[in-house]
């Protein structure tokens, strides 16, 4: 290697610019060279000398003599005639000062001057690290507290720290520090939700951390609960409604309650925008409770203040007559419950009108309900109007079959059923009635539920049943129906064929069977004959019968028999218009008892 090179222009332009110098700092990179140079006035004869620390020489030149390198210095620098010290191949042990000392040879005067080198490696990636927990590089601090970010570059030798929030720079904010490899929330703020990175510096390399994203968590506040329902109401089974759960917070769930308790399953309930929302399809009654919605996350938990659907329902069925005897008085109701908002209930009895919510009552004498008398009940809900009549007097109606031939051990039936029960007619409405069974050919002719005696009764029918029948339940039976104004006897003829294991004796002969089911009907047919006689008997300011006609609506279980128009008075007892399609025209059994009680004294 020759005694003084040349020095680059470069670096002979830099020398001529500045002045004299000492202590100066210079960085190199790692594996890279360095060129070290110290300003001095150097006289025409020197001697030259580079020393690393105190006492490591590395390299001294003489006049005329070619420069000589010393111990791990040779082969890797490289003295220039200026005294520019290259140095190649660095490594972190050449980190440190160098000093250049020069001798005039003529005078022997000598200066100095220093230099301090850094060696620096290539940086590496630094980690962007938050005082909170993260997930996935993720993290989720709390609004209003003190977060920090640390830039951590694992002890490389870093000039400079720099944060940025989604690409620009993150200390711009008053409540936000940056100090050197830290930057401080103080405190965080919901608009600091965002991708946060660092960048680190030196001299001769810079590199930038992963992304990590913060999202600042909100605690739960204002929870609301909305409908879109109108100030109207919700109509059962017809209208849908839609409940939003509004809340502000982060990461928030929503939950649903009914009536203090979780939303029950149902397939009308239908959960959409990730729970907030809840759309009931249609409503029903079930649904006329309070709802509320519970918002959470992470941090708490809020509940919406309740919310109650205005709701509305028809009441059930028909408005229903009822009369009732209680001592010497008879208890009149109207009633037709159920309805939401309740219905309008008016009664109308001689001549008077009685109105309340759901159910009127009045109680009237008993000597003042005359046979014919009508209650008449009208009710009225949001533009639907309905109507029942309930014509008051002895029961009336006819048996199932009044004469029964069976065999010893087969079960036999009789049954009564009462004109104008309600299930046939449900706005012509009768006197309910008491039902008892008699066996008159019995010591104990009273027949109670029990045994092999079966008795089922309704208001307006009975039936009683004998099971295993044997010869001594032959002979004449009797069904009394009974209500406050009077009773109705029904007479059945039960004949019974002993079987095979019964004495001769003991079975009557095929003259005496016929003789007594002849003076069985013979009866059977005597007693309504008798109490039309005694009707029309009593009727002494019968008018002509009325030909407007009253129509009814019969349901699939109705009679043939009520399948034909019944004569009636002008008023309509059903309350319905004539052209009603739905109705069928309606006749009583007996058209001459029936004009006797609807034309009997009010």
């Amino acid at each position: 290697m020759g005694a003084y090179q040349y020095l680059p222009v470069w670096v002979l332009l830099l020398l001529a610019v500045t002045g004299p110098v000492c202590c100066l700092l210079e960085s190199g990179e790692l594996g890279k060279s360095v060129y070290l140079t110290v300003k001095l006035n150097l006289p025409a004869q020197r001697e030259v000398q580079w020393r690393f620390g105190t006492n490591t020489l590395i390299v001294s030149a003489q006049p005329g003599i070619p420069p000589i390198y010393y111990g791990a210095y040779r082969g890797r620098c490289t003295l220039y005639e200026n005294t520019t010290l290259q140095l190649d191949s660095l490594t972190d042990a050449d980190t440190g000062q160098y000093t250049l000392s020069v001798i005039n040879v003529d005078t022997g005067a000598q200066q100095q001057g220093s230099v301090n080198l850094t060696v620096h490696s290539p940086l590496t990636s630094p980690t962007l690290k938050v005082n909170v927990s993260t997930t996935n590089g993720n993290a989720y601090p709390v609004n209003g507290t003190i977060v920090s970010l640390h830039c951590d570059a694992g002890g490389q030798n870093v000039v400079s720290y720099t944060f940025y929030k989604d690409g620009v720079t993150a200390c711009s904010q008053p409540y936000v520090t940056c100090d050197k490899d830290f930057l401080y929330f103080q405190p965080i703020m919901m608009s600091d939700t965002g991708t946060y990175t660092c960048k680190i510096e030196n001299s001769v390399s810079s590199n930038t951390s992963q992304p990590l994203s913060l999202t600042v968590i909100g605690r739960v506040l204002g929870v609301a609960l909305s409908s879109n329902a109108s100030s109207g109401l919700l109509w059962a089974g017809k209208d849908s409604v839609r409940l939003t759960c509004s809340a502000l917070g982060t990461n928030v769930t929503f939950s649903w309650h009914l009536d203090g308790a979780p939303l029950p399953t149902n397939p009308r309930y239908h959960l959409m925008d990730s729970n907030s929302s809840l759309i009931i399809s249609p409503v029903e009654r079930t649904d006329n409770g309070f709802f509320t919605c519970t918002a959470s996350n992470s941090l708490n938990s809020e509940t919406s203040s309740p919310l109650t659907l205005s709701l509305g329902w028809s009441p059930d069925g028909n408005v229903q007559c009822n009369a009732a005897r209680v001592d010497q008085t008879v208890r009149l109701s109207c009633s037709w419950p159920g309805g939401n908002p309740a219905a309008t209930v008016t009664m109308v009895f001689q001549n008077n009108r009685y109105t309340a919510q759901d159910t009127v009552t009045r109680n009237v004498p008993l000597n003042v309900i005359s046979s014919g008398a009508e209650l008449t009940c009208l009710g009225t809900q949001l533009g639907q109007d309905m109507a029942s009549t309930m014509i008051m007097g002895t029961p009336f109606g006819s048996p199932s079959n009044s004469v029964s031939s069976v065999n010893e051990g087969e079960n036999v039936t009789m049954s009564v059923s009462l004109d104008w029960s309600r299930t046939v007619s449900p706005r012509i409405q009768a006197l309910p009635a008491t039902f008892s069974w008699f066996h008159l050919n019995s010591n104990h002719p009273f027949l109670t539920n029990g045994g092999k005696i079966s008795v089922i009764s309704s208001d307006y029918k009975s039936e009683l049943v004998i099971s295993s029948v044997t010869a001594s339940e032959s002979g004449i039976y009797e069904c009394e129906a009974e209500n406050f104004l009077g009773n109705s006897k029904f007479s059945f003829y039960v004949s019974v064929t002993p079987g095979s294991s019964s004495s001769s004796s003991s079975q009557l002969s095929p003259g005496a069977i016929a003789g007594i089911v002849i003076a069985a009907l013979f009866v059977v047919a005597l007693i309504p004959l008798t109490v039309i006689f005694i009707l029309r008997k009593k009727n002494n300011n019968n008018v002509p019968t009325p030909t407007i006609p009253v129509y009814e609506n019969t349901g699939a279980q109705a009679p043939n028999h009520y399948d034909r128009i019944i004569t009636a008075s002008k008023e309509d007892m059903a309350g319905n218009n004539l052209q009603e399609s739905g109705y069928q025209e309606l006749q009583f059994s007996h058209n001459d008892v029936y004009n006797h009680l609807r034309n009997a004294p009010r």
